[in-house]
């Protein structure tokens, strides 16, 4: 069961990256995706979905440029949103990149991790996870507030599938009173 799961989880991993880049729901003769909140704002540098295995560490980058004049904050904010398991809207499979106006709060299901701010017209961030495990899959936002623009967000899906045990020849362990060369007292020469 191990390996159909695997292979399962793998193949989904490569749809979600085919519907982010727009390849399955981008109807024809329409612009791809873009990635501005407003005038020349945008992310230069966005998360990508991502499997990792249970104990490596992973790094997700996020980078944007505002569109005011240097002199204003911007803020970038990474939260943990909610496990891809108990996922209902797969808006996010289709484009990682919204408004955040146009998406809803996170509620109760998101866990704000790390907040950096500067004050500048660009801004950059990489959250790294030490030692991953299953527990930490999920959804993770990169969440940019422009104090003179407005807010964007995107999103990426980790996932950290359980590990397969081994499955080596089985060991059998005799107790020495039973080995057949040792008899009950063990070697007698």
């Amino acid at each position: 069961m191990g390996a159909p799961l695997a292979v399962a989880l793998g193949a989904l991993h490569y749809l979600a990256l085919f519907l982010q880049l727009g390849g399955a729901t981008r109807p024809a003769g329409h612009a791809p995706w873009d990635n501005h909140i407003s005038g020349h704002a945008l992310f230069t540098e966005t998360p990508h979905d991502m499997t990792a295995r249970t104990g490596e560490d992973v790094e997700m980058a996020c980078s944007f440029r505002g569109s005011g004049s240097p002199s204003y904050s911007l803020e970038i904010q990474w939260w943990y949103v909610r496990s891809h398991r108990d996922w209902t809207d797969k808006q996010a499979w289709a484009s990682n990149q919204l408004k955040a106006s146009q998406q809803e709060d996170a509620g109760k299901d998101a866990t704000k991790i790390s907040v950096v701010k500067v004050v500048g017209s660009n801004i950059s961030h990489k959250l790294r996870l030490s030692r991953v495990k299953p527990t930490d899959e999920g959804t993770y936002e990169c969440r940019v507030i422009d104090f003179s623009d407005g807010k964007a967000r995107v999103s990426l899906c980790l996932l950290v599938p359980h590990p397969v045990p081994s499955r080596g020849p089985p060991s059998l362990t005799l107790p020495p009173s039973s080995h057949p060369l040792l008899g009950p007292r063990g070697v007698e020469w």
